[in-house]
């Protein structure tokens, strides 16, 4: 039997990052983790606006992977955030080749915002309880990850499989919270802990679980 494939990317550096962590992340987790029962790629996009809207979708139409994990940097996250949702506006700012979005909306015909069918939620819980700073979040900006994350859930609805988008904080060399070997460890269980979810619940079922979870705190 073929072992369900995993789609991991970061992105390279961008304007005020000259050195992003989430690229190295997605590569070196890709590479730590083969063996596990699951064939992990790992690829680093570039931080273009029609870069992102191409190569995206042709490697999760080639992979067609059980699960997609993106990675990106945040100077303000102080831990893994896992966000929730994805809203079809993309901000008028430049990428690394000092482009902007050709449009402010997304997609055209794109609802105004989408969600991950992953349990957020419960998935920051459990991390926390594995010594992991980790939280659910609402909103992943108006940027490429956004950008990213929304042609993602979009490709998801019509084709199956999952997808998550993480934040993650600066290294500790950078100024920020964690080392590097600490961020690649928080990465690692976050794609078991997905994977598990994946293959022993329903997500959409768990979905509503983890919401209804997040209105009683």
């Amino acid at each position: 039997m073929a072992r369900p494939r995993v789609l991991l990317t970061g992105f390279g550096p961008f304007p005020g990052v000259p050195e992003n962590p989430s690229g190295w992340l997605a590569e070196t987790l890709a590479a730590t983790t083969r063996g596990h029962g699951f064939e992990p790629h790992g690829a680093v996009l570039p931080t273009e606006w029609a870069a992102v809207a191409a190569l995206a979708p042709r490697l999760q139409a080639e992979l067609q992977p059980l699960v997609t994990i993106h990675f990106g940097v945040s100077a303000r996250a102080t831990g893994l955030r896992l966000e929730r949702t994805a809203h079809n506006r993309a901000a008028p700012r430049v990428d690394v080749c000092g482009v902007k979005p050709a449009s402010r909306a997304i997609l055209d015909d794109g609802a105004a915002r989408l969600e991950t069918r992953l349990p957020v939620t419960t998935l920051a819980a459990r991390l926390r309880a594995q010594g992991h700073a980790a939280r659910a979040s609402q909103s992943c900006g108006r940027y490429l990850c956004n950008f990213l994350y929304y042609h993602s859930l979009a490709r998801t609805q019509r084709h199956g499989g999952d997808a998550l988008f993480v934040h993650v904080p600066l290294t500790r060399a950078q100024g920020g919270t964690l080392h590097q070997d600490a961020l690649l460890s928080a990465a690692e269980d976050t794609l078991l802990l997905v994977l598990e979810a994946v293959q022993t619940g329903r997500p959409s079922a768990a979905q509503h679980a983890d919401k209804a979870a997040e209105a009683r705190a």
